[in-house]
């Protein structure tokens, strides 16, 4: 009998009147900032310029990217660079763009038209920093990827929208940090048609 008078005591909620109870759970919920993860589709340029962290250079035509290493070619011959040695990467010349976002482009076809890929100095590009390289979802041959975007707060996201939303983010640069798996992105937004 002790106990139960000892569990009932410790289980009371002592209150004062005119004091207005509040649910913890719902005050966290609304002090809770929404964190919402958004993908966007980004095309890659034809040619790259990359730039070791050795401080040489090589270029060559885009291949391929994985969370490894950048696959490119030159004159016929094909060679796959590791992340880890990569400081950054420039895309240039021709790029595909997709007529919507479900597509994914590979060669230029009814739904993929390739464009030449020139920056217009009016152009605002959008940083995009810090995003796992396993983030980027590019299928091997694909000329075109969807990057997640995790964790956005609610401010970003009109950003991020815009840019997913009536264009295609093409890639102006993309740099690495030292361990090869973080990456920061310049897009370029342009319209699908």
């Amino acid at each position: 009998m002790k106990q139960l008078v000892s569990m009932l005591l410790t289980s009371t909620l002592v209150t004062f009147p005119g004091m207005a109870l509040a649910n913890p759970m719902l005050l966290s919920q609304q002090n809770k900032q929404e964190n919402i993860e958004q993908k966007i589709q980004i095309a890659f340029p034809d040619f790259v310029v990359v730039s070791l962290k050795s401080g040489n250079m090589t270029t060559g035509n885009f291949i391929d990217l994985n969370n490894r290493s950048l696959i490119i070619s030159y004159k016929g011959y094909t060679s796959g660079i590791p992340l880890t040695e990569i400081k950054s990467i420039e895309f240039k010349n021709k790029v595909l763009i997709p007529a919507n976002e479900t597509v994914i482009c590979q060669q230029s076809n009814d739904q993929c038209r390739q464009v030449n890929f020139t920056q217009n100095q009016e152009q605002e590009p959008t940083i995009v920093e810090n995003i796992p390289m396993t983030n980027l979802n590019l299928f091997q041959g694909a000329k075109t990827a969807l990057l997640t975007i995790p964790d956005i707060s609610e401010e970003e996201t009109d950003n991020i929208n815009y840019l997913s939303n009536n264009n295609i983010n093409i890639i102006n640069s993309l740099e690495i940090d030292e361990s090869g798996e973080l990456i920061t992105l310049t897009l370029i937004p342009t319209k699908r048609k």
